[in-house]
């Protein structure tokens, strides 16, 4: 049996004040120590330190931080963050930096002005180019168009080119004329003119025309081909500019790049007693730091911690309490095979420390459900195959590719399948399709295992922690899983007219007696409602053992659409000759592993979820948070230029 957190140790390491950003440092190295910031230490040791070591921490990441984004350069690979032990990490030196950083943005601030007056300026032309381009083709002095007029109303603008003729008459009902025109496919661009005088703007013509006006903005003021030639001048002065600020910043870069990163590997360093918070206390020039330890990790943490540590230290360990065990962390499963269907697990809650860790039955019980649902031998080594292709990016997950894939392989031997055919192999015990009533059959009776075994699994639990009452009373509970049985047994007994059916019904009754009997105890309502109350929730256990056992069928339904599915693809090729043949068999069977593996893996996911967890794992402990170096922050590490 593997309990969460088993080999978890509570430690209290006593040491000199002046240590304690150091020992932050050691533990978040480690990334195994959980800080618990629980005032055990108070009474001896009253002062919460470091709030102004935070501040000053907090105002160099920032600034450090603006460096870092307005450079768009950060890298992990420094060699200056392999000295980061070494460092003292004094408040002293914090402040120095901090001062230093606060001196550099002042430095820096100047080009990230000019920077956004040069990026202004590149938009602005942009912009302008974009009107020139409408103003093509105009041989005339843009600012003449631009300037009002006394007696003369100029016009200029875009109208769909099947509208310029009607256009053209209209206008010369008002006494308009389009003096210039460049017609496109859809539409063309016209220069009207006319008299400027009240009742005679053509406004209601040309928007019955669908006429678009053209803005000259007010730098044009030649013809479009001087303009051309004075943007050219501007966007190679432009550049002239930003090839200059870049020089300079590069310039800066350089000068400062170690400085840069020797700040930035002390405040790496510096981040993770940020997070420590109440769980360091002291008293003068005396200190302790308290939380979590996994056993396993407690002699590399004396190695470190006697590295960094520049003064004596005395550490100690114990076990965790009884009374404490709703409070402490339990770290997730380290196993690499189980790592990812522990992360499965936490999105369904985090187990309480001490109680049973749900997650090797889940692995077992997922990985077979998914074989006995998608049992084909070919589409699972296609599933291990992608799982060992794509290792790094699925990473942990690689693991559950290749249990699923090979949980199939072993399903498909079993049932004959290789790619949606069983007739390239004898089945090593039956053909789903074949013997469709054995395999609802072998559904519950994996639904009932599945059911008593996550009883017996909240029996567990609560005897752990010493709920005696819930292991015996609560749901999933000893009595809950005697009527089960009991219900089991009889509905098996009167199907095959066996003797011993009325004794498993007589026991079933007697059961449900004794849960009627402890709800109604239980119950401070009134005699009507106590015993409608009853009534109901003793209906209810019985429907949900029976629909928790029957949601069991969909294992089987699903093993059945896996081989119908498959008998489709091969329909389908049949009636198809050559390459076409065969590119349908391939698409098909695609088609089926992408589509029949997710709804597989979401209802697999569901049964888990819904009929295991619900029934013994309450998925409200406390996560594991260890100390990390850079604290689980954005990383304010050293800038690297060019990268």
């Amino acid at each position: 049996m593997i309990l969460a957190g088993r080999g978890l140790l509570h430690i209290t390491l006593q040491m000199m004040r002046d240590d304690l950003p150091l020992a932050g440092l050691a533990l978040a190295r480690l990334e195994a120590f959980a800080p618990d910031d629980r005032p055990l230490l108070a009474e001896a040791l009253p002062e919460v330190p470091g709030q102004g070591y935070r501040d000053c921490v907090q105002s160099a990441c920032g600034q450090l931080d603006r460096l870092r984004r307005f450079f768009s350069v950060c890298s992990r690979d420094n060699p200056a963050c392999a000295s980061a032990p070494s460092l003292s990490l004094t408040r002293e030196q914090l402040e120095e930096i901090e001062i230093w950083l606060e001196r550099a943005w002042s430095e820096c601030a100047p080009f990230e002005v000019e920077q956004q007056r040069l990026r202004d300026q590149s938009h602005e032309l942009g912009q302008l180019d974009k009107s020139l381009a409408e103003l093509a083709g105009l041989d005339l002095d843009l600012g003449k168009l631009r300037d009002e007029h006394n007696h003369l109303n100029l016009l200029l603008g875009l109208v769909p080119t099947e509208n310029l003729r009607r256009l053209e008459r209209a206008l010369a009902l008002s006494g308009h004329l389009i003096l210039r025109e460049s017609q496109e496919k859809e539409s063309s661009r016209v220069l009207i003119a006319g008299p400027n005088q009240p009742g005679t703007e053509p406004g209601e013509v040309l928007k019955a025309a669908g006429f678009q006006p053209l803005v000259i903005p007010k730098p044009f003021r030649s013809s479009p081909e001087e303009v051309r030639k004075e943007l050219d001048r501007r966007r190679h002065d432009l550049a002239r500019q930003e090839a200059a600020l870049q020089g300079n910043m590069e310039t800066w870069l350089n000068r400062n790049l170690d400085r840069l990163s020797e700040a930035g590997a002390v405040l790496e360093a510096a981040l993770p007693y940020m997070d420590v918070g109440g769980a360091a206390r002291c008293r003068g020039p005396l200190a302790a730091m308290q939380g979590w330890l996994p056993a396993a990790a407690l002699p590399e943490a004396r190695r470190l911690l006697d590295e960094h540590l520049k003064h004596p230290y005395f550490l100690e360990q114990r076990r965790p309490r009884f009374d404490e065990w709703l409070l402490t962390p339990a770290p997730p499963s380290n196993h690499p095979w189980l790592r990812p269907f522990a992360l499965l697990v936490r999105q369904y809650g985090v187990p309480r420390f001490g109680e049973i860790d749900p997650t090797l039955p889940f692995a077992t019980t997922f990985a077979l459900m998914f074989g006995m649902m998608f049992g084909d031998l070919g589409q699972g080594a296609c599933l291990v195959l992608f799982g060992l292709w794509q290792r790094r990016r699925l990473g942990s997950f690689t693991r559950l590719f290749v249990a699923a894939g090979g949980c199939s392989m072993l399903f498909g031997l079993l049932y004959g399948s290789v790619f949606g055919s069983e007739e390239l192999l004898a089945p090593l015990w039956m053909s789903p399709l074949k013997d469709p009533v054995l395999l609802l059959k072998v559904a519950l009776g994996w639904g009932v295992v599945f059911l008593c075994l996550g009883s017996l699994l909240a029996i567990g639990n609560r005897l752990l922690t010493g709920n005696i009452d819930g292991a015996l009373f609560d749901t999933g509970g000893v009595v809950h899983l005697l009527l089960y049985l009991a219900l089991l047994g009889g509905a098996i007994g009167t199907a095959r007219d066996s003797a011993w059916a009325p004794a498993a019904l007589a026991l079933a009754l007697l059961l449900l007696g004794l849960l009627a009997a402890r709800l109604w105890r239980h119950s401070d309502a009134p005699f009507g409602e106590r015993l409608l109350t009853v009534l109901i929730e003793t209906f209810e256990l019985v429907s949900q053992a029976i629909a928790s056992t029957l949601s069991f069928l969909r294992v089987a339904a699903f093993s059945l659409n896996h081989v119908a599915l498959s008998l489709a693809v091969f329909t389908l090729a049949g009636m198809l000759q050559g390459p076409a043949h065969w590119l349908m068999l391939v698409l098909g069977n695609l088609f089926v592993m992408v589509m029949e593996g997710l709804i597989v893996a979401i209802q697999v996911l569901r049964l888990e979820y819904y009929e295991g967890f619900s029934r013994y794992f309450q998925g409200d402990g406390r996560p594991f948070k260890p100390l990390r170096l850079g604290g689980g922050r954005p990383a304010y590490l050293p800038i690297h230029h060019g990268e």
